[in-house]
């Protein structure tokens, strides 16, 4: 039997236009967040400060995931785009106040996020390197 779907609000996080999107959805016991980010429409939160921006931005994901009955202990994946990678430190050092170690070390040069749906197939590689 399919799991059900519902849309989770928060007083604490803006709600896009009606019809657009949903800041939240759950299925199942799965949450579901869409990006948040520290925008208003007078502006950033923060204003200029990456940090304070992105304290803003988790601020706003774990307000969420407790509206929908979790917390954030309960996160299994987060994915952070950063316009500025000069700037990537207070990024990490904002989740680091949410979120426990370990963080991906700074010898790494390349990180790979995938998802996947068992069953779906047809994509893929022709060939695969040895």
């Amino acid at each position: 039997m399919p799991s059900s779907m519902r849309l989770v609000t928060s007083p604490a996080v803006p709600e896009p236009p009606p019809g657009l999107f949903s800041n939240c959805i759950v299925v199942g016991a799965a949450i579901h967040v869409s990006g948040q980010h520290a925008g208003t429409p007078q502006g950033a939160v923060g204003g200029a400060s990456m940090l304070e921006q992105a304290r803003e931005a988790f601020r706003r994901v774990v307000a969420l995931v407790e509206a929908a009955g979790g917390t954030a202990d309960d996160v299994v994946k987060v994915t952070i785009y950063v316009c500025d990678m000069s700037r990537r430190a207070e990024v990490s050092a904002a989740r680091r106040e949410v979120f426990a170690e370990p963080l991906v070390g700074s010898d790494l040069l390349v990180e790979i996020d995938a998802a996947a749906d068992i069953g779906a197939g047809g994509r893929r590689a022709a060939t695969r390197p040895g």
